[in-house]
């Protein structure tokens, strides 16, 4: 058996994955969003049970990020897009939360500071502004059939015109980020307040929620990896594993699209 050459094996939270510039892409030959509400509604009772225990921490399983050659800040994502993409999609429904407490507060001082609570979750969780460019750039890019619907509709709080006529696996994002904005007005005890919702995000969500980071050096290892750790998505069948890993040898779009 091939020795597996890990760079680093790590616990850390969705927080520290997602802080400091680091960017995480989807490749473009890994399958669409795919979850749906049984697995939303597990994630959704494992949070739950966060918020109640303010001691406990939940283990999201096993992350397989290959590192890119160019940045130290870049990775590719072999396995674990799908529970990123969605907790990603609570920190939008968490962010438009607090834009509506900004729309409907009265006294300027509180419109202010959610505001500002609204700008620095952003561009803690969604995406950060370089210091070079003064663009804006998404910490988690989705592949070629999800991204732009993912930039343009939900990190813009920008409703979809015509919802049935988009593809299956962005209608699943969208309704992704219905039901944990319907869920979030049940926590009556965080909905009315910006700084709850913060706190909510941050410390519920972005500090508890643990993975085991691994870090593979190259895409055969990466593949190997992920065959055996595919702890907590929908499971891959034998075809989409060796369809992945062909796909990831290709060199750009030319390649893809000849195949």
């Amino acid at each position: 058996m091939a020795r597996i050459n890990l760079l680093d094996t790590r616990t850390t939270s969705f927080g520290d994955l997602i802080g400091n510039g680091k960017i995480y892409r989807v490749p473009p030959f890994q399958r669409d969003y795919s979850w749906d509400e049984e697995n939303w509604e597990d994630l959704w009772q494992d949070i739950l049970v966060l918020h109640t225990h303010s001691d406990s921490s939940h283990y999201m399983g096993a992350l397989v990020l290959q590192s890119s050659s160019t940045s130290e800040k870049e990775f590719t994502i072999i396995d674990g897009q799908q529970r990123l993409a969605t907790l990603s999609i609570i920190a939008i429904a968490v962010i438009e939360k607090i834009q509506k407490l900004v729309d409907q507060e009265e006294q300027e001082e509180e419109k202010q500071a959610n505001q500002e609570r609204q700008e620095i979750l952003k561009r803690t969780y969604l995406s950060d502004k370089d210091p070079r460019s003064l663009r804006y750039s998404s910490k988690i890019i989705l592949n070629e059939n999800n991204n732009d619907f993912y930039q343009s509709n939900l990190i813009n709080l920008r409703r979809p015109l015509n919802i049935r006529s988009l593809s299956k696996s962005n209608q699943l994002l969208w309704q992704a980020f219905q039901y944990f904005s319907n869920h979030l007005e049940e926590l009556k005890d965080v909905i009315q307040s910006g700084e709850k919702l913060a706190e909510f995000l941050t410390d519920t969500i972005a500090r508890r929620l643990l993975f085991i980071q691994i870090n593979v050096e190259d895409e055969l290892n990466a593949y190997t990896v992920f065959e055996t750790l595919n702890a907590r998505g929908i499971e891959l069948s034998s075809t989409d594993l060796l369809k992945n890993y062909l796909f990831s040898l290709f060199q750009g779009p030319d390649d893809l699209q000849e195949a």
